[in-house]
């Protein structure tokens, strides 16, 4: 028969978990029934911990007599049982103060960001900005040469790329003429990646006699549109998390220091979290290939402008770290940003979402 989580067995759950967060030690059920009220025996708190351990909830490390949460127990406690954090007057104006900010200094934003996280939650932190992706509003053509011809792409924000391409047969003028024509009908408010062989072939169509130059003219467009696409990555906090008991052992400091020195690492673990939809990922006791660093903890809240995800702030940490500060602390600075961001595109102001190392 399939236990069910009942109404005390949450509550029972809450405070094992409440209690291990803050003391890092196993709790018992003496300890529950004289911190607690309960209003049950000692022996009925027992038997709800064997069943919760049963069910997936509860590990009992070791000979100890107490229980610790298990990632599963972890996740529960997050997803349905942690209470609501309510930030000081002091934590919500510091973050107030990071959300008053101009469009291009949002990298300058998160960095700050990552920083303040780091000093009112006690873990690691991070921030990434993911750089936008150009998309062409217009095209010019110049005949350089028999051989070569010049291509400039006219982005948004007064982006201004160009590129010399290379032919095998030889360009005039009217060829020329026709490339702009083509690049202007066929290749205009496209991302890189909106680029597939359809569009490829219309272009190629467009272009008629001239068809023997897209190749050439596609690829250069291409990589204009991609160029500088990548993420930057702050983190802040490094050294906090060796003061916490879970790494003091030396693999285990490694494995987690190593995800924080590979930062490809951590994006490829924000991308996967946010297409399925999440916001948390705790590590399992083996590893599970995503993050291979034992007892450790990963949230984060997206930076949203224009409906699509331009960045996101994190936390680093044990796996019985203080989720009520830390999701209260990013969902609040995280949310206020984006409202921010969105709110300056509605009145009209300067929409600039910087490149990471880029001052506009």
């Amino acid at each position: 028969m399939k236990m069910e989580l009942t109404e005390r067995k949450k509550r029972i759950l809450k405070s094992i978990v409440d209690s291990y967060i803050e003391s890092g030690e196993p709790i018992g059920s003496k300890f529950l029934t004289t911190s607690y009220d309960f209003s049950v025996s000692p022996a009925t708190i027992r038997n709800e911990m064997s069943e919760l351990e049963d069910m997936g909830y509860l590990e009992q490390p070791h000979t100890s007599a107490g229980r610790v949460p298990t990632s599963l127990g972890f996740k529960t406690y997050v997803n349905s049982l942690m209470e609501k954090y309510f930030l000081t007057m002091e934590e919500l104006s510091v973050l107030d103060e990071l959300t008053s900010f101009k469009i291009n200094e949002l990298n300058r934003t998160l960095e700050q960001a990552s920083k303040v996280i780091s000093r009112l939650t006690n873990y690691t932190s991070f921030s990434v900005l993911r750089s936008p992706e150009d998309m062409a509003l217009r095209y010019e053509t110049l005949l350089i040469d028999a051989a070569s011809l010049l291509i400039v792409m006219i982005c948004e924000n007064d982006i201004v790329k160009s590129s010399r391409v290379k032919v095998s047969l030889p360009v005039d003028e009217a060829a020329v003429k026709a490339i702009q024509d083509a690049l202007n009908t066929n290749l205009i408010k496209r991302h890189a990646d909106d680029i597939t062989m359809p569009v490829f072939m219309a272009f190629e169509k467009a272009l008629g006699k001239y068809a023997h130059f897209a190749s050439d003219c596609v690829k250069a467009v291409y990589e204009m549109l991609s160029a500088d696409s990548k993420e930057h990555v702050h983190v802040d906090g490094v050294t906090k998390l060796l003061s916490y008991p879970e790494y003091s052992s030396v693999s285990n400091a490694k494995s987690v220091l190593a995800i924080i020195e590979e930062q490809n690492k951590l994006i490829e673990l924000l991308y996967g979290l946010s297409e399925d939809k999440q916001n948390l990922y705790i590590s399992d006791d083996e590893s599970d290939g995503i993050l291979p660093a034992k007892d450790t903890s990963f949230v984060f809240h997206p930076i949203t402008y224009n409906g699509k995800t331009v960045g996101a702030i994190g936390v680093i940490g044990p796996k019985r770290m203080d989720y009520k500060k830390v999701i209260a602390s990013l969902n609040y600075l995280a949310s206020g940003i984006s409202i921010e961001l969105n709110e300056k595109k509605r009145k009209g102001e300067p929409e600039t979402i910087p490149r990471p190392g880029h001052e506009l």
